[in-house]
């Protein structure tokens, strides 16, 4: 059993990560943007291949020339000592975003070693609402294989914060955060993988001045992800609280 965590991304000081003119050059030349958003571009060395880059870019879409609120991912493979492209993958889902708005991307390289022959790419989407009153903000996993250019985990909710409050203390709240784990068993020639997810509930009262944690409450949760030989599928019982 591998437990996969996301820890911050590593690049060289010689990466092309670090260097933004290129990174927004490429990204022109690429996509349809003409200004690049940070919040929506994701950028690392790739794992275990000398001298590749990889680039994820969230670009806002338009219709009748004004935005809407879907976002086009692309993935960007590029040479990192010719600076040449290498591969271009324009993922045909687009990411969704609307009263809870998609907020920023960022790459997971952590070993999701989903087959023998295949480590697949994580993309995180951080997502968060804007009432004051029902507070909402959740982290997504997205995985994907690069080497076919497809997308195999979609939309598992890994992380969440929800909570009901008169805005200034007294609240209902609900905090999440969840691991996913590489399994030794196989379906369809790929790994199962097991979400564990460890939930908090609790409640806030008093007001400004004095405002007090009570009655915290920790349950766990698990469940097995298998592939179907499409995409891993979250168990029917599941979806509703973490499909996104």
């Amino acid at each position: 059993m591998t437990q996969t965590t996301f820890a911050k991304l590593q690049t060289n000081d010689d990466s092309l990560c670090k260097q933004p003119e290129y990174i927004e050059k490429i990204l022109r030349q690429h996509t349809n943007t003409t200004t690049v958003n940070e919040d929506f571009l994701a950028c690392a060395d790739f794992p275990n291949v000398t001298e590749q880059t990889l680039i994820a870019y969230a670009e806002t879409q338009t219709k009748d020339d004004q935005p809407v609120d879907d976002y086009q991912l692309t993935f960007l493979t590029v040479n990192s000592k010719t600076q040449k492209l290498h591969s271009i993958y324009h993922v045909k889902e687009l990411l969704p975003s609307d009263a809870i708005e998609l907020r920023s991307i960022h790459l997971d390289l952590a070993p999701y070693q989903v087959s023998e022959s295949l480590r697949a790419i994580g993309l995180r989407r951080n997502y968060a609402g804007r009432s004051s009153a029902n507070p909402f903000s959740a982290q997504v996993l997205d995985l994907y294989d690069l080497q076919h250019n497809k997308k195999i985990l979609n939309g598992l909710i890994v992380a969440r914060y929800q909570a009901e409050t008169d805005t200034r203390c007294n609240a209902k709240v609900i905090e999440s955060k969840a691991i996913l784990m590489i399994l030794r068993n196989t379906t369809r020639q790929y790994f199962d993988m097991q979400l564990r997810d460890r939930i908090q509930h609790y409640e806030m009262s008093g007001d400004l001045e004095n405002c007090k944690e009570t009655k915290r409450v920790s349950t766990q949760q698990r469940f097995t992800l298998k592939f179907d030989g499409r995409q891993y599928q979250i168990p029917q019982p599941y979806r509703d609280q973490y499909l996104y």
